[in-house]
């Protein structure tokens, strides 16, 4: 098991953890975001969240 902690301005080593399967960031109030696709479908990772990639692959975030 792997993981990344978003800190909102780490999305180039975000990128690198997660490829294809993160979409670039957007702020929202002051916030900024991240979607990520997972096997469940779109989740929003907000700063301070991680990332976490298992065994196989798939990815899930930690709130």
């Amino acid at each position: 098991m792997k993981r990344i902690q978003y800190t909102g301005t780490n999305f180039t080593a975000v990128k690198q953890f997660c490829g294809d399967k993160i979409l670039a960031p957007y702020d929202c109030m002051g916030f900024s975001m991240l979607s990520l696709m997972t096997d469940e479908g779109l989740e929003t990772v907000h700063e301070g969240d991680y990332i976490v990639q298992d065994t196989p692959g798939r990815f899930r975030v930690e709130k």
